[in-house]
């Protein structure tokens, strides 16, 4: 179906809906449709996540960072994209859709993180709040980055990571 056919339905479907609402003898009955579509709304969960642990031979994983390596480097030093010192690795999912991957390195009931990437789909920090809760029912208790690039700053301090002796630490 070309682009220009699925405008021109969507145009005719926005027409359909205006003749609908002109032809309504009542603005209450209108009223009564959008309250009932705000409250379906306000009941919606969201986003479904869940979280799957991986490791570093994983061919999805060396195929997930390949394909969002020049975005991920945005975000993350090059150094800090190799898996090699990770030991710890999980990917978040949302309804079955790869949405983002953590790996670090475990060290007691801490998590050094390597890198915490969010696909540009999922970047409104739902998948983030999910992942480190999750995270702290694992039995993490704290989670430490300690090379940070400016454009990851912003999302750290939106999880909740706070600035200590130089690396950005977060308490579960």
């Amino acid at each position: 179906m070309s682009t220009a056919l699925m405008i021109e339905i969507f145009g005719y479907i926005g027409c359909i809906f205006v003749i609908i609402s002109m032809l309504m003898t009542s603005v209450v009955k209108l009223r009564v449709i959008n309250i009932y579509n705000l409250i379906k709304l306000s009941k919606a969960d969201g986003n479904h996540y869940d979280m799957i642990r991986g490791n570093k031979e994983d061919s999805y994983l060396t195929y997930f960072i390949k394909h969002y390596k020049e975005d991920m480097k945005k975000y993350f030093l090059e150094n800090t994209l190799e898996l090699s010192a990770a030991d710890t690795i999980y990917t978040v999912c949302c309804e079955g859709v790869p949405a983002g991957v953590l790996a670090g390195k475990k060290e007691g009931d801490a998590l050094e993180i390597s890198f915490d990437y969010t696909t540009p789909t999922y970047r409104d920090c739902s998948a983030g709040r999910f992942l480190y809760a999750k995270l702290a029912e694992e039995g993490y208790k704290k989670f430490i980055c300690k090379e940070v690039t400016e454009g990851h700053k912003s999302y750290l301090e939106k999880m909740g990571f706070v600035k200590e002796n130089g690396v950005y630490v977060k308490n579960a």
